[in-house]
């Protein structure tokens, strides 16, 4: 089933060390992998820019290294961080564990 609604990177964000912000920031995000490896529907794939801090835009810490990479579903059942070199690397990634799946530019 094709969804045309775009995930939001804010929905799965954790919310603070341990789920309370005033403990400070939370260490990555959830991993959503809920959909079947048969998944042929399309994926957002999209880099995400991390501050000096190695901080994203709502104060995750994920710190340094490769890129970071945010793929997502529509439908909510996949949404999880990787890295990698490129782009395409990533695809390539994602694709190891759902390889019918498709990309949006």
């Amino acid at each position: 089933m094709a969804h045309d609604t775009a995930p939001n990177y804010n929905t799965n964000d954790s919310r603070g060390w341990c789920g309370d912000p005033r403990r400070g920031a939370a260490l990555g995000r959830p991993t959503v992998q809920d959909a079947p490896t048969d998944f042929a529907d399309k994926l957002h794939l999209r880099r995400v820019r991390l501050d000096s801090g190695g901080y994203d835009l709502n104060g995750t810490y994920f710190g340094h290294g490769q890129p970071l990479y945010w793929c997502a579903s529509a439908d909510g059942s996949v949404d999880f961080m990787l890295r990698a070199h490129s782009r395409d690397e990533a695809k390539a990634a994602v694709r190891e564990r759902y390889p019918h799946a498709h990309f949006f530019r």
